[in-house]
């Protein structure tokens, strides 16, 4: 995969284009993101489906992202292990595969992050914390990327950490 090595959550997109650097108001950030995402980011389908995504951003990625898009599909053997581990650690309730967001449901994109990660190297970079109340006597129904990704070996980060590691400044 070269030089990318950052896989972005959906949230972290989300953070872009909604809460922090809407497209009218912070063009030279767009700009920059352009090269950053050509070079650094691993771009999955299942991120840009996922995406509660919205109309411009996605006009967006298809005029400035050049990259492949990773099929997320090619990780189904490590995504099916991801789910088996969630399935088996006491840390969570059968809920947490059984409801509407649970990540056994092939849209949610959370057990895919992992899975493409662990298969290609890449850090991650959420907007997610970790839970430091995980434990058996009241399993937690909603996994946590951050959680799952120190249980598989996988580096998470967040979006600002992501920026001083990219050297982004505007």
């Amino acid at each position: 995969m070269g030089m990318s090595k950052y896989l972005l959550d959906t949230n972290i997109y989300i953070n872009f284009y909604d809460r922090y650097y809407r497209f009218d108001y912070f063009p030279s950030f767009w700009s920059k993101l352009q090269s950053i995402l050509n070079k650094e980011i691993v771009l999955p389908d299942i991120v840009i489906q996922e995406n509660y995504q919205d109309e411009t951003f996605r006009d967006w990625l298809s005029l400035n992202f050049n990259g492949a898009i990773y099929r997320h599909k090619e990780c189904s053997d490590i995504w099916g292990e991801v789910i088996q581990h969630i399935a088996k650690c006491n840390f969570y309730s059968d809920k947490a595969l059984t409801n509407d967001k649970s990540w056994a449901r092939e849209k949610i994109a959370d057990g895919w992050l992992i899975a493409i990660a662990k298969k290609e190297n890449l850090t991650i970079v959420s907007s997610e914390t970790r839970n430091y109340n995980l434990n058996e006597k009241q399993p937690n129904q909603s996994p946590k990327i951050p959680d799952i990704a120190d249980d598989f070996g996988i580096r998470c980060i967040d979006m600002n950490t992501f920026f001083q590691e990219i050297s982004l400044i505007i």
